[in-house]
């Protein structure tokens, strides 16, 4: 499973190369509240952030296509996660990606994940998981804290 994790990741951070040398990209940073996931144990350890998602200047706000449709942990793994809905406002087929924190009930940030979809079409909507690879125990919130999006070629 860590080996999936992984080349998600890393396919994630691909993406957001793409997304760095794209001028028509779209960053945004949504302040939405966040939503709260709960299981029992002891707290995880604390990871290092993925780098952020490039801030396009002048790009047009994508806040308003992702919806934090729910924030559970795995009862087996621990591992937190954030269902995400995603609809294409914009006019033209577009690529997102969406990074998510994970924080513990102390308010401690206990890992990020990053969810990503291709060529979804103006108008469609797609549900996608942000998958955490830290262990998470008690009460958890996840809050979007990037969107990018960028036209498809």
């Amino acid at each position: 499973m860590r080996r999936t994790t992984l080349t998600i990741t890393a396919a994630s951070l691909a993406v957001l190369g793409l997304a760095a040398c794209d001028p028509s990209a779209t960053t945004s940073k949504p302040t939405g509240p966040a939503v709260e996931a709960t299981t029992p144990g002891a707290p995880g350890a604390t990871v290092p952030s993925l780098p952020a998602i490039p801030t396009v200047p002048g790009a047009a706000d994508a806040t308003g296509d992702v919806e934090l449709a729910g924030c559970e942990v795995d009862a087996t793994l621990h591992w937190p996660s954030a269902q995400l809905k995603v609809t294409n406002h914009s006019s033209k087929s577009s690529n997102y990606m969406i990074q998510v924190e994970f924080v513990d009930a102390a308010g401690t940030r206990i890992g990020e994940g990053v969810a990503a979809t291709n060529n979804l079409a103006a108008g469609q909507a797609a549900t996608l998981k942000a998958q955490g690879a830290t262990d998470a125990k008690g009460k958890v919130s996840c809050k979007v804290t990037n969107v990018t999006r960028y036209a498809a070629p």
